[in-house]
């Protein structure tokens, strides 16, 4: 099995890269922290299918709690940023 060191190069547009690097520095967190946030929401997210209408998504997310989704969002947040 392949071995994996957590390291990760992604290239994007200079223009997403200073609103990353001004979103950090007014939030004191690294451009690392605010990407790792994102793909961990993504992770929570994932079950929902992006390619459905606006509609049908907000009709099946009307079943889910919101307030859980918060705390399973902020929980693995949270466990990520004292990982270190």
């Amino acid at each position: 099995m392949r071995q994996f060191n957590g390291k990760i190069l992604l290239r994007i547009p200079p223009e997403i890269h200073q609103e990353l690097a001004r979103e950090a520095f007014e939030k004191g967190y690294s451009i690392n922290q605010i990407c790792m946030e994102a793909l961990l929401a993504r992770k929570a997210l994932k079950q929902h299918d992006p390619w459905k209408s606006i509609q049908k998504v907000w009709r099946q997310n009307r079943k889910i709690d919101l307030s859980q989704l918060d705390k399973d969002i902020e929980k693995a947040i949270h466990s990520t940023r004292h990982e270190r």
